[in-house]
């Protein structure tokens, strides 16, 4: 049988791992029966539980022109939204943020439309906080969020059509069609991937600029293991290709904190060696000795 799987996100074969029965009994003066059932999608193995309603009002003609009955209430735990695909890693989204917006979505999936509205409204909200977004209203804020280069002028008017759409819901108890939360959910989550998701996946996967010194003191630590010599080398020497991830202004100063942890003992496995030339650089620098302890 096929049903929809939340964790493929479309329509897969299905099996029925358990099911159960209950009717109305023979002499009852109305028929009716409901199937309880544990389902198993065959492409994930990911379970759902569902249940079947049909009674004797529940009629339909085939094409043979004869009554049949069928199932017209059907509910599943846990509930889909059909053709939605959550975020990944939305457990790096800061708490008070990530709250509001799970609740969002359980709204939609149970219909709360209303509710959901209220909840995207809120995000923005939370967003703001989170950011030391500040103003007397939402309205300030988004604009004060464009100002501090967080997002554009065509991001700002999404959020704001967002902002109507929860101030209509909350002002005037208008219930929105579930169409524009689907586009209002879409706009949110695109603001939160490039707030705070796209840029874990891209420090993991891609060779991002480094303008931080704990993620320099990262990058550096990852090269101890593929270094065996304890010839003196310069930090450029160490990275190799992965020195180009450095922001050139920052070297200075970053070497000198390096330093500075050397000598109060802070940072292992690394200990101060001489200025001398270099074999990639063209002026004098500072050198270090490994002893990694791979």
């Amino acid at each position: 049988m096929k049903e929809y799987c939340g964790h493929c996100n479309t329509n897969t074969n299905h099996i029925v791992v358990k099911s159960e029965k209950k009717g109305s009994t023979p002499d009852a003066n109305f028929d009716w029966s409901e199937e309880y059932a544990i389902i198993k999608c065959m492409g994930c193995d990911s379970l759902q539980f569902r249940t079947t309603y049909s009674d004797e009002t529940m009629i339909s003609w085939n094409h043979e022109e004869q009554e049949e009955f069928y199932y017209d209430i059907v509910k599943y735990f846990p509930k889909n939204i059909v053709g939605y695909k959550a975020l990944e890693n939305s457990y790096n989204i800061p708490d008070k943020i990530r709250v509001v917006y799970n609740e969002s979505v359980e709204a939609l999936k149970n219909d709360c439309y209303l509710l959901c509205a209220v909840g995207l409204r809120a995000v923005i909200e939370a967003i703001c906080i989170d950011q030391g977004i500040t103003g007397r209203n939402l309205e300030i804020k988004i604009n004060n969020l464009v100002r501090s280069k967080l997002i554009t002028e065509k991001d700002s008017g999404r959020l704001h059509s967002i902002r109507f759409l929860g101030n209509d819901s909350v002002h005037d108890m208008e219930v929105p069609k579930e169409s524009k939360i689907r586009i209002a959910l879409n706009i949110i989550e695109h603001l939160i991937n490039n707030l705070y998701l796209i840029d874990i996946d891209a420090n993991e996967h891609l060779d991002t600029i480094i303008n931080n010194y704990d993620d320099f003191k990262n990058l550096l630590r990852s090269k101890f293991i593929s270094i065996n010599s304890v010839t003196e080398l310069s930090i450029k020497e160490i990275l190799g290709k992965k020195y180009r991830r450095i922001e050139s202004t920052y070297i200075p100063n970053f070497t000198q904190q390096l330093i500075d942890e050397i000598n109060a003992g802070t940072f292992q496995y690394l200990k101060i060696g001489a200025v001398k030339p270099s074999s990639i650089e063209t002026s004098d620098v500072q050198h270090f000795i490994i002893e990694s302890p791979f």
